[in-house]
């Protein structure tokens, strides 16, 4: 009489798909999975766990021996699996370096014993933590975890890095390569219009440069057409950034009202967002795509939490799914919710819709200017 086998349920992060690889281990591509899991609770809770890589020299009886050994030395919370094809790999939750180590020492001296022939198979292993807290990092392990970004690096090493971005895929930059030079061949009268009318009403250059955060952390020139004097004191937006990052449950209202320094004309550049059309430039350069999260400034970055940096997961855009949901309306959470649901549901349909829907979004802000301008209009007539 046959026995009943159970059905093991298995999280929907694993696609209900269970142990797919060789010797009953996750697949590489259920371990990428996996990993970004981990990492997602780890952030939210302000947690850590390790990767413990093994290599095996010795061919599949090895490979097969370590997987033997690794499923024995295992805790039911973690996780074996294929890290690419020929390294396997042990996910550690909640374990920081140290207990790590001890795991890979004990596991290597399980595995490394001589085989019938007389000889000892190689193994190749390392310990990698996420998040890797940095030696040149002045601060104490707990803050280091809370301010991830530092000195514009994110502290993730390379082996986890290629895991969490998601880099820009082929269709991507092409549909960014043909909207850029459409853009620039297009637009190329009103470019000259702008500028010739940046440099009469105020003296300095027609750009504006400036240093952001892009894909996984690194930062690069970012391009607008100058719509303030030049020369302005950078503490007066960052404190105002800082502001809503840190009450980050308020609408994220710009400071154009009023704001002294703007030039003339500059706040219709800044409403109608032509202001921005110099970051096809960055789009050409693959710095940015034309849909994506809107590139943070440093400063802004060092203020951010660790699940906020998963926006740099992907590469910054012009336009983006915050921008046509809302926009300044919105709260910063939102804003950082909206860019990583974002980089989860990435595709072309997705990428093609929002630039369709970014244009009646800017038609929105300019009309809600002029009628709120008649409004008060009426308002001191009466």
């Amino acid at each position: 009489m046959r026995r009943k086998v159970k059905a093991v349920w298995t999280p929907s992060f694993l696609g209900g798909q269970g142990k797919d690889g060789k010797f009953g281990i996750y697949s590489a591509q259920t371990v990428k999975g996996i990993l970004q899991y981990e990492r997602s609770r780890a952030d939210r809770e302000g947690g850590v766990f390790c990767l413990v890589l093994f290599r095996c020299e010795g061919g599949l009886v090895a490979i097969q021996r370590l997987a033997a050994v690794l499923k024995k030395g295992t805790r039911l919370i973690d996780h074996l699996g294929w890290y690419d094809d020929t390294t396997v790999c042990a996910i550690l939750t909640s374990t920081d370096r140290e207990s790590a180590e001890l795991f890979e020492k004990k596991i290597r001296s399980l595995v490394e014993v001589e085989h019938p022939n007389g000889t000892r198979p190689q193994y190749v292993s390392e310990v990698v933590r996420y998040p890797n807290v940095t030696p040149s990092c002045e601060e104490d392990a707990a803050t280091c975890d809370e301010k991830i970004y530092q000195k514009n690096k994110l502290h993730v090493e390379k082996q986890l890095l290629n895991r969490f971005s998601k880099g820009m895929p082929f269709w991507k930059r092409v549909l960014d390569i043909t909207g850029a030079v459409f853009g620039l061949t297009l637009l190329f009268p009103l470019f000259a219009l702008v500028m010739l009318h940046i440099k009469r009403v105020s003296p300095g250059p027609v750009f504006y440069k400036s240093q952001r955060v892009g894909l996984n952390g690194k930062c690069f020139t970012f391009l607008k057409f100058r719509s303030m004097h030049a020369e302005n004191n950078e503490s007066f937006h960052a404190n105002h950034a800082t502001a809503f990052i840190n009450n980050s449950d308020v609408p994220m209202v710009k400071l154009d009202a009023g704001d002294p320094r703007i030039i003339p004309g500059g706040k219709f550049l800044r409403k109608t967002c032509i202001d921005e059309l110099p970051q096809l430039i960055n789009v050409l350069k693959g710095e940015m795509s034309l849909v994506g999260p809107r590139p943070c400034i440093p400063y802004e970055a060092e203020e951010y939490l660790r699940w906020h940096t998963h926006r740099f997961d992907i590469v910054p855009g012009m336009t983006g799914l915050w921008q046509v949901s809302g926009k300044n309306s919105l709260s910063f959470r939102e804003m950082i919710a909206l860019d990583i649901l974002y980089s989860r549901k990435m595709s072309l349909f997705f990428d093609l819709r929002i630039i369709l829907m970014t244009f009646p979004a800017i038609f929105a802000m300019v009309f809600e200017k002029v009628g709120n301008k008649i409004a008060r209009g009426k308002q001191a007539y009466t």
